[in-house]
């Protein structure tokens, strides 16, 4: 049985890639990065696996966990939290590491 991106997400065991499709039915694969509890919500940092020749290659995007959609978060304010916390979590883990 195929499991769902969501399941994929939220499995810590599974860091399989994910496939989305655009408005045109192109497949975008994406890499997990991260997995983000805040506010009582579940967020997800993924970074495609191919990049355009004019994207930053640190380019990343935070996607909101709503039921069974992922959805990518459009709020500023929202997103730069969700990638403070994933700054602080890499910190700590590095630290650890040490």
């Amino acid at each position: 049985m195929t499991k769902s991106l969501i399941d994929v997400l939220l499995d810590p065991e599974d860091g399989s890639d994910l496939t989305f499709y655009d408005e045109e039915g192109k497949a975008v694969e994406m890499a997990q990065v991260a997995v983000i509890p805040y506010d009582g919500d579940v967020y997800a940092i993924l970074a495609p696996k191919e990049l355009l020749a004019d994207d930053d290659p640190n380019v990343a995007m935070v996607y909101k966990v709503d039921g069974d959609n992922i959805k990518l978060v459009e709020d500023d304010e929202t997103a730069d939290t969700v990638f403070d916390l994933y700054d602080a979590l890499y910190e700590e883990q590095t630290k650890k590491k040490k």
